[in-house]
């Protein structure tokens, strides 16, 4: 079962942002959302609007989302 984040472990939204660009220039991330989902794909960010997509080519899938459904980024070396 998916678990959400508890409220007092939500992260920085300035600070993520700033963790999903330093990411997006990986090939690959595994991006977990705030409802406890975490995907695996490339990630595409636009800091402008505070939004993004998450893409897997394999499955020709995509993944919208806004940097505040996000709760943690991790780069796949």
């Amino acid at each position: 079962m998916v678990k959400p984040v508890p409220e007092e472990n939500l992260p920085n939204p300035e600070q993520m942002l700033k963790n999903l660009m330093s990411a997006a220039k990986n090939d690959a991330v595994i991006l977990s959302f705030l409802d406890g989902r975490q995907l695996r794909g490339g990630l595409l960010v636009n800091p402008i609007q505070r939004t993004g997509l998450l893409y897997d080519l394999e499955s020709e899938t995509r993944i919208d989302w806004r940097v505040e459904e996000i709760a943690d980024v991790e780069p796949i070396v």
